[in-house]
C-alpha cells in the first residue's frame, strides 16, 4: 500500500477518535467539586494520545514531503553534474584527438629539410 495513503488513513482514524472522545467528554461532565472518575481520566488520556498521534502523523507527512523534495533536488543536481562531466569529457576527447592527428600528420608528412637533403 502507498505510504502516503497509509499516512492519510491514519490521520483520518486519529481525527475520528478525537471527535468521538470530544463528544464523550461533553456528555460526562462531572458536578462541580467532585473528583474526576477513572473513566473521565481515561477519556482525557485517550484524547491527549489522539492529539499527539495526529501531531506525529502531521510531522511525519511534512518530513516525508521535505525528503521527497530534497531527493528530487539531489537527482536534478546529479543529472546536471553528469551532463557537465560528459561535456568536459567530449571536449577533452576532441582535444586529444586533434593533438594525435597533428602528431601523426607531422610524422607522415615529409619535412622540408629532409626533402631538400634527399634532392642533393
Amino acid at each position: 500500500m502507498n505510504p502516503l495513503f497509509q499516512t492519510r488513513l491514519a490521520l483520518l482514524a486519529v481525527t475520528v477518535c478525537c471527535c468521538a472522545s470530544a463528544s464523550a467528554d461533553d456528555s460526562t461532565q462531572p458536578a462541580a467539586g467532585t473528583p474526576p472518575s477513572v473513566v473521565e481520566k481515561v477519556a482525557r488520556a485517550v484524547e491527549r494520545g489522539a492529539k499527539a498521534a495526529a501531531s506525529g502523523v502531521k510531522k511525519g507527512v511534512t518530513a516525508g514531503a521535505h525528503g521527497v523534495e530534497r531527493g528530487a533536488q539531489a537527482a536534478a543536481s546529479g543529472v546536471e553534474r553528469g551532463a557537465k562531466a560528459a561535456a568536459r569529457g567530449i571536449e577533452h576527447g576532441a582535444t586529444a584527438t586533434a593533438h594525435a592527428a597533428k602528431t601523426v600528420a607531422s610524422k607522415v608528412a615529409p619535412s622540408p629539410t629532409s626533402s631538400s637533403a634527399a634532392g642533393n
